[in-house]
């Protein structure tokens, strides 16, 4: 796709003038990484102007928080990875967007859409793809920079939020020219160092090197089992020493204090473990392209602390989401001494309160705090993505779509409607991803999951706020708690080549059952009645089908 980077930095501009002529500014951001990454750019470049503005986080755009958006005393609102579903229904003489989801026409194009949108920063609009060319926090980044140049320094932010939203999946890296000139930012700030096509697994900082590689899921997904002991062997064989010889002490992991990770390993070691992974696949029987395959571009940040999980990006990103997924709810805790508090309302909240908010904020933008608090978070993230993968009793293929079907071995789950998950509505969509990513095994065949097919996963909405999240924010109405249910798609970047856009199915089914919907072609969500599952999948398994009927090669209707 070729865009127009220079209207884009136009419209940039023009937003920031907004911005700087204003005597208030009130923040609305998403609670994913993204959504986080953009609060905290915008709050950054706010407060540089010499003011404070008050930070609102929300699961997604619906009537209620658009009246609260519309209603608020503030001379300016500033909405990130929020708001392009939701534009005609926001007072643009009040509000600019810093948005990357998609927007829908009636017809084949959603291009017809734009228009009078000069209060909205959005790649779609100058001819980029969002899912894979710009994030939310990526538009926020380029409004910041216009600001002032001195933002350059929150450019690792926009690279944050884009690892995210795995943006860097496709190919193995952040494509395009947008991103070029974020990540040239970031270098010359001093805040970023890339390790170019080395080897992408979590745990870069947080794990050392032999955990990392020994507990790879990625290794696993083609077929790679291997202990601890074994590639321990390994790197002995390499010559290749992870132990410190002392600890240390402004590393709080004991093992991390011990043993480096793998991102203080030099380069030449690094490389020689690559090439005896090669080796070692080949002794498997195994095909060792299947390795190079995954190598990607890593992003590190040197200003952050050793063993700190903001040092890289995917884990930064991880650590954003544990924490923003889980937003909506209540704290107890006191907010941290020594640091400026950011005025943060999380939905539902009053604005003088929202601990976790600030919390959060703060973590993004403090590079010597580490917060144990968010790792905590982080922790208790994990725990909820395996009790819902522990929930999971299969998959259900239709014609056109596949679903997750929970387990029914309770009274609890069998009062449930039989379609939904056990699970956090909130984290619905990184379930379907980590379910989409796994690799059929022979002790596992409830995960048969069909690659030529978009998975879907539903749970009930668990409070009164509408969410997408992750999947692209659209208004909706509300109803009462347990009568709807957040539905959540992921598929494979080869559909979308295919003709499929899963957010306009989502959007078009969701419509056909009094619900909402949208999202990007690959990730996209929905809010439906509760009573309405069955019609809303064979609706969505229809608007697939007829998506891939309507497809031309030639790029034609």
């Amino acid at each position: 796709m070729t865009g127009d980077a220079q209207a884009f930095r136009e419209r940039a501009r023009s937003l920031a003038d907004r911005v700087r002529n204003a005597g208030s500014v009130a923040i609305f951001s998403h609670i994913d990484a993204d959504g986080v990454s953009s609060a905290a750019i915008a709050y950054r470049a706010v407060e540089r102007l010499g003011f404070t503005p008050k930070v609102h986080f929300l699961k997604s755009m619906s009537e209620k928080d658009i009246k609260l958006i519309n209603s608020c005393p503030e001379e300016l609102v500033w909405i990130c990875d929020l708001g392009a579903g939701s534009y005609k229904q926001l007072d643009g003489s009040r509000c600019i967007i810093t948005d990357h989801h998609h927007i829908f026409g009636s017809g084949q194009s959603f291009l017809e859409f734009f228009g009078g949108m000069e209060n909205m920063l959005n790649p779609l609009e100058f001819g980029f793809e969002g899912s894979t060319h710009l994030s939310g926090a990526g538009c926020t980044y380029f409004v910041a920079r216009e600001l002032d140049p001195a933002n350059a320094d929150l450019a690792y932010l926009a690279i944050v939020g884009a690892v995210g939203d795995l943006q860097d999946k496709k190919a193995r890296r952040l494509d395009g020219p947008l991103h070029a000139s974020i990540i040239e930012d970031a270098r010359s700030a001093g805040t970023l160092k890339v390790a170019e096509n080395d080897l992408p697994f979590f745990g870069w900082v947080t794990r050392t090197a032999v955990a990392m590689i020994a507990f790879s899921n990625d290794l696993k997904a083609i077929g790679y089992e291997c202990t601890f002991n074994d590639v321990n062997q390994l790197f002995k064989e390499q010559k290749v020493s992870t132990y410190r010889g002392r600890r240390e002490p402004s590393i709080k992991d004991e093992n991390l204090s011990k043993f480096y990770s793998w991102s203080e390993l030099r380069k030449d070691d690094r490389n020689n473990i690559i090439d005896a992974l090669k080796i070692s696949l080949l002794k498997k029987g195994k095909d060792p392209v299947q390795l190079v395959n995954m190598m990607g571009d890593v992003y590190l940040f040197p200003r952050f602390p050793l063993g700190s999980a903001s040092r890289e990006a995917k884990e930064f990103a991880t650590m954003l989401n544990a924490s923003g997924r889980y937003l909506h709810s209540k704290s107890d805790a006191a907010p941290l001494e020594g640091l400026t508090e950011p005025q943060i309302a999380v939905e539902g909240e009053e604005a003088s309160g929202g601990f976790q908010g600030e919390l959060i904020i703060k973590a993004c933008l403090d590079p010597v705090t580490f917060s144990s608090d968010a790792m905590a978070k982080l922790g208790n993230h994990r725990d909820n993505l395996k009790k819902g993968m522990e929930e999971i009793h299969s998959i259900v293929a239709l014609d056109h779509i596949q679903y997750i079907k929970g387990r029914m071995d309770s009274l609890e789950n069998k009062n449930r409607a039989k379609y939904t998950l056990n699970a956090e509505d909130t984290i619905l969509g990184i379930i379907v991803g980590m379910v989409l990513d796994q690799k059929p095994r022979a002790d596992e065949s409830r995960f048969s999951v069909r690659e030529d097919m978009p998975l879907i996963a539903m749970a009930e909405v668990s409070d009164d706020g509408d969410d997408l999240a992750g999947d692209g924010a659209v208004q909706g109405k509300r109803g009462s708690p347990g009568e709807r249910i957040k539905v959540s798609g992921r598929m494979r970047r080869e559909l979308a080549e295919k003709g499929v856009h899963l957010g306009e199915a989502m959007k078009q089914a969701a419509l056909k059952v009094k619900g909402v919907g949208g999202g990007h072609n690959v990730a996209a969500g929905a809010t439906v009645p509760k009573r309405k599952i069955k019609a809303f999948l064979e609706a969505l398994d229809k608007e697939i089908g007829e998506q891939k009927a309507r497809f031309s090669p030639s790029g034609r209707p």
